[in-house]
Formats: C-alpha cells, structure tokens, sequence
C-alpha cells in the first residue's frame, strides 16, 4: 500500500461520515446508524495510522485493534442495507 493510501482513506471516511450521521439524525433508521458507526470507527482507525501509527494496545497496533469492530459494523451496516433493499423491492411486488 502506498505511504498516501491510508492519508486518502482518512479523508473519505472523514467526508463520508457526517453525511450518514445526518441521514440517521434525520430519518432514526438503525441502518444509517450502522454506516454512521462504520465511518467513525473508520476514521478513528485511519487517525490512528496516519497519526498515531506506534501506538499499541499489547502486541498489537492500536489502528488494527479498532479495525476489528469496525469490520464487524461494517457487515451489519451491508446487512441492514440488503435487508431494506429486498423489502423494498417485496413492497414494489418486484419478488415473491
């Protein structure tokens, strides 16, 4: 991975995030809250590395031990997100 990689990865995150925090704030669907978590944990992740790439939590670097949670919210967004893409295609009667 290049040495600018996690930087850009940062700023996405970053710029993302505050969008889904207003969908959530808007709409209080538990799916944006999900994204929105995903993002936060993201950016604080990324933080870490570009910031903070020494710090540790044991033996282990502090920005890979809050990737885990956040690959774990990051699947329950994508799931909440499928879940609401098939019931609206049941409700349009597009499935059975």
């Amino acid at each position: 991975m290049p040495d600018w990689w996690p930087t850009l990865l940062l700023f996405v995150f970053a710029t993302h995030g505050p969008f889904f925090a207003w969908r959530w704030w808007r709409t209080r669907e538990i799916r944006h809250a999900a994204t929105t978590l995903t993002f936060a944990l993201l950016v604080v992740t990324y933080a870490l590395r570009v910031f903070a790439p020494e710090a540790r939590a044991g033996d282990l670097a502090l920005w890979q031990a809050v990737r885990v949670p956040a690959w774990a919210a990051a699947a329950l967004s994508l799931t909440l997100l499928a879940r609401h893409g098939a019931s609206r295609l049941k409700a349009r009667g597009d499935v059975g």
